[in-house]
């Protein structure tokens, strides 16, 4: 990597007003995690490049360093994330969490990545903790869990150790900058494929290309109202990871698979208590108002992963289709609560073993 100092990076940022290239972007991230970097030239630094707008390099660089700072999550096999990267404002119910579990049921290998909130009353971490999951595994034991259950939850507080000289710079500069959206691209499993909520449509793009130079496939949406959820309330704005590129389109629940419509009302949530018990009800086979939306997003995470579907060359919407039959019937067969039941008793389990 070339010699770089902040002093030249701000100099292209800030009177050139130039962006970064991959490299550099990775190198002053790389500085900040090494603990190496003055806070003041890197607050600079995100603020200008926010100002300027990120691009698919400067998140891709972003996301190497970050990635390579994190602690390893080994396993074996393909594996599958859902997540989203938050901040939409409309503090939903937990549906990439249970539809993960839903998912892992049906047959995919899930690697799940996520946080606490940030943003709403219950992030990823906050549920899972509600229901049951010891949010703080080693890395070793997480992917324990994950070879002998088939889902796991990579905890970023764990994983991402290098963050904590991220967070203070994060607090003081109060705007979004390219950390907002590094969450749902840096999972230390490296999962083969993804399903993304993105809140920020301008950024849907940029992060379903970066996930393309990860060699990662799958699709990142943002609903009609700006949700990081992919949703029957109207037509969803998607962009569909391939080997071969990225390919932008919509694509609406209603019209392409028959569901019924949805309000964001409906997907309200509240508490991590709250959310951990309407998870446990969607999952038990309780039909609720936010059931279709978590059943859809468990079936895309088949549509992408493939390995279940019996026309796996079919189109996505397609796919998308033969995965919600999938996970509707193990919802109903009971293999999601049971499957939910042994996440949770096997990782309780290794964490006692490991304290025994």
């Amino acid at each position: 990597m070339a010699d770089y100092t902040f002093k030249s990076i701000l100099n292209q940022l800030v009177v050139k007003h130039e962006h970064l290239t991959q490299e550099q972007s990775e190198w002053y991230v790389d500085e900040l995690m090494d603990g190496n970097a003055d806070p003041a030239a890197v607050g600079a630094v995100l603020a200008t490049q926010q100002q300027l707008g990120l691009t698919a390099d400067e998140v891709a660089g972003a996301a190497h360093a970050m990635v390579q700072h994190a602690l390893p999550l080994p396993l074996t096999g393909e594996t599958t994330d859902l997540v989203g990267t938050g901040g939409d404002g409309f503090a939903t119910v937990n549906i990439s969490s249970t539809a993960a579990i839903i998912a892992a049921a049906a047959g995919v290998k899930i690697a799940k990545h996520g946080n606490r909130a940030a943003s709403s009353k219950s992030g990823a971490a906050d549920c899972l903790e509600a229901l049951g999951l010891p949010l703080d595994l080693t890395p070793e034991q997480a992917a324990e869990v994950g070879e002998k259950v088939g889902i796991t939850f990579a905890f970023a507080r764990v994983f991402h150790p290098a963050m904590r000289f991220v967070g203070p710079i994060r607090a003081q500069l109060g705007v979004p900058c390219v950390f907002n959206v590094l969450g749902p691209i840096t999972n230390p499993a490296h999962p083969a494929h993804c399903v993304i909520g993105c809140a920020d449509r301008n950024l849907g793009a940029i992060m379903a290309e970066v996930l393309r130079k990860q060699c990662a496939t799958g699709m990142v949406f943002t609903s009609n109202e700006g949700m990081d959820e992919l949703a029957p309330t109207g037509p969803i704005t998607l962009w569909h990871i391939e080997a071969d590129g990225v390919t932008e389109g919509t694509f609406d629940p209603i019209t392409e698979l028959g569901l019924a419509k949805v309000d964001v009302t409906d997907l309200r949530g509240d508490t991590p208590e709250y959310n951990a018990q309407v998870a446990r009800d969607v999952i038990s086979g309780r039909d609720l108002p936010c059931s279709s939306t978590i059943l859809l997003n468990a079936a895309a995470a088949i549509a992408v992963n493939k390995q279940l579907l019996a026309n796996p060359d079919a189109p996505l919407a397609q796919r998308i289709g033969e995965g919600y039959d999938i996970v509707r019937k193990t919802v109903e067969s009971g293999a999601a609560a049971d499957k939910l039941d042994e996440w949770i008793s096997t990782a309780q389990a290794i964490k006692a073993g490991a304290e025994a």
